[in-house]
């Protein structure tokens, strides 16, 4: 009865020592991978690696186990050990399997962890390690052109790490540049919910891509939301010159009005404010406008073409009404004539120095024949036309 009892003992003995041998792996596993992180952060990577290695020995053998199979714990750890050697692992054919084992494991940790008692180290499996893995693979395709790669790296990159302003930020720029305009136009606009450091080139990116798309009212309600939101000109331009291209003229002319008396020595603000009236109608605020943006830059040769134009038209009209004036009323008709003379001798030096600034204008030179048109000047009728049929 003593040798049965001692055989039982002995039989039982052995089975807790293998049960805690196998506790033992999971605790060799956590004390090397706690050891190789202090090592890291030190800069100590030499003496890092061979603690990582180890930990992984340790770890294989704790979730093989029927001890520790379903261990939430020696799962926990697989994952973040695996995941730390992926990082380590600079060649993709090798990484990419370490990388999904250790996803593997972590949905097993997950799965089994009930009591929420490793919650701690699976977040930071996922939101440290598998964020940084997809994200220096997103690095690595971006560097080689690969973009549409890129923005799938980063983009899973923010399954790990949900709302990060950089991974958002890349995953957009990738997507841009692999011309997935939709996508790049998704994170962006995920972007201007945040503070994000470099939201006021975002919302003018943001526009821009906007008006590519054809969506010439959303791309003016950003530029506009952006230009209040940061008091950017850049962005106030945007929004104007959308808007004088998009027929809504009489709409901007206060804000316009507003970023050139915020920006005196802008000549862009007075030349667009001319557009503006002029289009509406309103030549003669056009015309100060226009020569507001010349008294700026003597040298703007497209303010030239458009105040010259502005009265060349206005003595075209003059003249075309004095035309349609009956015969009885030839006082009214020399009255016209004289005005619309005066107006085309006024508008000439206009249009002569923007074809002097700019000879290649077919907008001035056009304009310079109808002068010469008007005056009966055949011959420079004839050297103007030539010179628009060689452009």
């Amino acid at each position: 009865m003593k040798i049965k009892s001692f055989i039982l003992a002995a039989v039982f003995s052995a089975s807790s020592l293998l049960a805690f041998a196998q506790k033992g792996e999971l605790a060799s596993a956590k004390s090397n991978y706690e050891k190789f992180l202090g090592l890291k952060e030190a800069n100590s990577m030499m003496l890092a690696v061979p603690n990582l290695q180890t930990a992984k020995s340790s770890v294989d053998k704790a979730v093989v186990h029927p001890k520790t199979l379903e261990d939430p714990a020696a799962w926990t750890y697989k994952a973040l050990i695996y995941g730390e050697l992926a990082l380590l692992d600079t060649v993709p054919a090798s990484s990419k399997p370490l990388i999904e084992e250790a996803k593997a494991a972590h949905k097993k940790a997950v799965e089994l962890d009930k009591a929420g008692e490793n919650k701690a180290n699976l977040d930071n499996a996922s939101s440290a390690i598998f964020s940084q893995y997809e994200l220096n693979q997103g690095v690595k395709a971006y560097q080689t052109s690969s973009f549409a790669d890129a923005y799938t790296y980063f983009n899973n990159a923010l399954a790990f790490r949900p709302g990060d302003t950089t991974i958002t930020y890349y995953a957009g720029l990738s997507a841009i540049n692999a011309k997935n305009y939709k996508d790049g136009i998704k994170r962006y606009e995920d972007l201007i919910k945040t503070n994000f450091s470099a939201n006021k080139s975002i919302y003018l990116d943001l526009s821009r891509l906007y008006t590519m798309e054809g969506d010439t009212a959303k791309a003016i309600s950003i530029a506009s939301e952006g230009a209040s939101k940061f008091n950017d000109s850049q962005l106030a331009t945007q929004e104007i010159e959308l808007s004088l291209m998009s027929g809504k003229q009489k709409e901007v002319i206060t804000k316009i009005s507003d970023q050139a008396a915020k920006n005196p020595s802008n000549k862009l603000y007075p030349y667009y404010l001319g557009i503006a009236y002029s289009t509406i109608g309103e030549a003669v605020k056009a015309e100060e406008s226009y020569l507001q943006a010349i008294k700026i830059d003597g040298n703007f040769a497209d303010a030239y073409i458009n105040v010259g134009g502005v009265l060349l038209n206005k003595a075209i009209n003059l003249f075309n009404k004095a035309n349609q004036l009956p015969q009885n009323q030839q006082k009214e008709y020399d009255a016209m004539i004289k005005a619309a003379g005066e107006d085309l001798e006024k508008a000439f030096p206009y249009i002569s120095k923007a074809n002097e600034l700019d000879p290649k204008s077919r907008i001035a030179l056009e304009n310079l024949k109808t002068y010469y048109i008007i005056k009966k000047n055949q011959a420079k009728v004839d050297e103007i036309s030539a010179q628009i049929e060689k452009l």
